[in-house]
């Protein structure tokens, strides 16, 4: 749905893998954001996390597709995974709001990731064109991501989900898998099943 007054979110992270944490954090921007569609994007090489990531960025959609495949209100996108060249969050929320001129953008990211944006390729593009939804984590105190994000562009407009209180991370599921403990509480069966046939993280 595109039109005045739509509103899109935008969830990017190199997700790897994909679990039910990030999940989550999709069923409630959607819901307490009332999106009339979230587009989710896999991370191709992203540039601040350019030696910590383990699976290819096309297992990495292939998880995301499998685990978002019932999912409404939510579009995979592929326009990071398709450079060949580091990805930049502020490209691909100006691709997607060039496609939707009249949307209102919601920008989504963990309160850790809000904590570090000034050190991000072209911040301030972000800031000034969407409004950011931030997502509790690691006892990050909203006031201290405002005073950050204040800092980069004083009229920034910031908002926090509420009901997430999501500990798991993507390096604990990805540790345990290579000691061969069992994920399944923390994956959607369907992912798990692909990583453990495809010998992704062991």
């Amino acid at each position: 749905m595109s039109g005045i007054n739509s509103k899109h979110g935008v969830y990017g992270g190199t997700f790897d893998p994909i679990h039910k944490g990030h999940l989550k954090i999709i069923k409630e921007s959607i819901y307490q954001l009332g999106l009339d569609v979230l587009y989710v994007v896999v991370s191709g090489d992203p540039w601040m996390k350019k030696n910590n990531v383990i699976a290819s960025k096309q297992q990495r959609h292939k998880m995301v597709e499998i685990a978002l495949s019932n999912y409404a209100k939510v579009c995979l996108v592929n326009i990071e995974i398709s450079k060949n060249s580091p990805s930049y969050s502020y490209q691909t929320l100006k691709y997607l709001k060039d496609k939707n001129k009249e949307a209102d953008f919601y920008f989504i990211m963990g309160v850790d990731s809000a904590m570090n944006m000034d050190k991000w390729k072209k911040p301030l593009n972000i800031l000034c064109s969407s409004k950011i939804v931030c997502v509790p984590r690691n006892n990050i105190l909203n006031h201290n991501v405002k005073d950050k994000l204040f800092k980069i562009y004083p009229k920034t407009q910031v908002q926090f989900l509420k009901n997430i209180d999501e500990k798991t991370s993507s390096t604990s599921i990805r540790n345990l898998i290579k000691r061969n403990k069992s994920q399944k509480e923390y994956l959607n069966k369907n992912v798990y099943t692909y990583i453990l046939k495809n010998g992704i993280y062991i």
